[in-house]
């Protein structure tokens, strides 16, 4: 809860003791108040006219004992800030703010809202401390929460949304207020697949009847239903297909579910043969490397483009280039319907190692698995050595032999871009035991 404290300035009030003593009250009708300018200062990054806005107060506004106490109360309310405090000077009716520590993003889990620049610009005019980041508690966050509830209810949707701080929402793993609906449940609805070709009607028939009643999600849906049918193409030669996802407004609700539906228009193009992959002749790692890991795949375990950029990836990062981009850029060859890809591959700066811990092994255990750690502090980082290394202590050690088979074993590896340095936690959780 933040806490509003009010200070006024001492030497100010000591000084005005004798004189309104030596002075005589003026009648009434000709008491003429002087303006003071109120201002706001230990918040930069809001202007004054924002603040004034959150606080309730006009400019020029003369501040009585009650009204620095409502509008004080109103601005730490918002929860932008930790402490606020008052002090009068013989010039200006000056605010001095801390801010709170700790912001967030706002995220959408499956509200079938429109996110971006204008929600943005919205939320902005209706609450002006926010730019994009909310804090974990106050008047502006349950405001913008009914706002979400407000805008669902305008679409027919009755739903009470909740908002959560949660860890690990997309690919950058952030922290942020997560808005949610938890009942009923959002669903991807009715599908609408238009440019279909009589000889892969049945196989997008089957893929649209899988995909519908899946759960919504707001940022990744419509990103996941275009892969999910490039790859349906793509895995019959179609190389060539163009995918466009739709939302279709507005959701239908009913108090069993929420559905959203889609259409999904589709290119085909022609079916294309796999000709080369020309690999750049510079590159940090050497073809045949990659050759010998596509090998080792198994048959039929993934398409030939697909299983090569896979295989440069994972080299690319066991030299630790964690930031390393692959890029396929194909050329059709129209006459013999043969497509070829140039890699483009943009390696990056190499990550350090940085610390690793054991999470949920016991004592002897954790010290076991510290001793047989061979990645030291500040060597390059090889994500291959992190991803076999348990099963490689599981054989170099009678008692880690018998405890880790009793337990799953996850790890997370946690890049810092800022240092370009590469935690790693490894997570030990106790395996069911018979279905119990």
């Amino acid at each position: 809860m933040n806490k509003l404290s009010i200070t006024l300035c001492a030497a100010l009030l000591a000084g005005s003791v004798p004189a309104l003593a030596q002075k005589k009250a003026a009648p009434s009708g000709q008491r003429k108040a002087a303006t003071k300018a109120i201002r706001f200062q230990g918040a930069p990054q809001y202007s004054q006219d924002e603040l004034l806005a959150a606080a309730g107060l006009k400019p020029g506004t003369r501040l009585t004992a009650n009204d620095i106490k409502v509008h004080g109360k109103q601005l730490s309310d918002t929860g932008y800030f930790a402490t606020i405090k008052f002090t009068p000077t013989a010039k200006e009716q000056l605010f001095t703010l801390t801010p709170t520590t700790q912001l967030y993003p706002i995220h959408f889990d499956n509200l079938p809202l429109q996110t971006g620049k204008a929600l943005d610009d919205e939320l902005h005019a209706q609450f002006p401390l926010y730019h994009g980041q909310v804090p974990a508690s106050g008047s502006v966050l349950e405001g913008i929460r009914q706002g979400f509830e407000q805008k669902l209810a305008a679409q027919g949707i009755k739903a009470t949304v909740k908002a959560e701080i949660n860890s690990g929402l997309g690919s950058q793993k952030i922290t942020a207020m997560n808005f949610t609906i938890a009942a009923p449940a959002v669903r991807i609805g009715p599908i609408r697949p238009t440019g279909v070709s009589a000889a892969m009607l049945a196989k997008v028939s089957a893929l649209v009847s899988s995909q519908v009643g899946n759960p919504f999600d707001t940022d990744n849906t419509a990103a996941g239903l275009k892969h999910v049918f490039e790859d349906l193409y793509q895995d019959q030669g179609y190389a060539a297909v163009a995918v466009t996802v739709t939302r279709i407004e507005p959701p239908v609700a009913s108090g069993q579910s929420i559905d959203i539906p889609f259409s999904i228009a589709i290119q085909e193009g022609g079916v294309y043969t796999l000709g080369a992959i020309n690999y750049p002749s510079d590159a940090l790692v050497p073809r045949a490397e990659i050759q010998k890991a596509v090998a080792k795949f198994p048959a039929g375990s993934g398409r030939p483009l697909d299983l090569f950029l896979i295989s440069v990836s994972n080299a690319y990062h066991a030299r630790g280039y964690l930031d390393c981009s692959v890029v396929s850029h194909p050329a059709f060859n129209e006459a013999t319907h043969i497509v070829n890809y140039n890699l483009d591959i943009a390696p990056g700066t190499i990550y350090q190692m940085g610390a690793v811990e054991f999470d949920g092994a016991p004592d002897a255990m954790a010290q076991k698995l510290t001793h047989l750690w061979k990645l030291a502090p500040g060597a390059a980082f090889d994500e291959s050595y992190v991803s076999g290394f348990a099963a490689r202590a599981q054989k170099q050690d009678r008692a880690l032999g018998k405890w880790l088979p009793t337990v799953i074993t996850t790890y997370d590896v946690k890049p810092d871009p800022a240092t370009h340095q590469a935690n790693c936690v490894f997570h030990f959780a106790k395996a069911a035991q018979n279905g119990r």
